[in-house]
């Protein structure tokens, strides 16, 4: 028996009480997989997109942006990663990144492949909420070094 939601003629869309979407969710045979959009997506009930996550055979996968982003019921945006084949994975930037609620960057991670790597700077950073870096780390291909 096939499910409408599995031959994607529909998403399965929940509401809250006030007619605001909650969520989206794209399924093939049970597994979250979309290769147009993202397979899931929630929203506050303000209207706000709360998060949106794209994945193939439920696998993190996309090859033109961030895997994964969520945002506070403000509009600041709290996380976002980078995945290719279900791997951590960016060439031109962190792929994992996140804020505090003033804006601030928290965390910083470079990951080619599924492995912590930078080549031009340290692959692991965090900052405090004032701003003032507290860690960081060289990685290359998975290996730590001092730099």
């Amino acid at each position: 028996m096939i499910k409408l939601y599995e031959n994607f003629i529909n998403p399965k869309i929940e509401y809250y009480s006030n007619g605001q979407k909650k969520s989206e969710v794209w399924l093939l045979n049970d597994k979250y997989h979309r290769k147009d959009g993202p397979a899931y997506q929630s929203w506050f009930e303000n209207g706000q997109k709360d998060s949106e996550v794209w994945l193939l055979n439920d696998k993190y996968h996309r090859e033109d942006g961030p895997v994964y982003q969520s945002w506070s019921k403000n509009g600041q945006k709290k996380d976002e990663w980078w995945y290719l084949n279900g791997k951590k994975h960016r060439k031109d930037g962190p792929s994992y990144q996140s804020w505090y609620s003033n804006g601030q960057k928290e965390y910083e991670w470079w990951y080619l492949n599924g492995k912590y790597h930078r080549e031009d700077g340290s692959a692991y950073q965090y900052w405090l909420m004032n701003g003032q870096k507290q860690t960081e780390y060289w990685y290359l291909n998975g290996q730590k070094y001092s730099r």
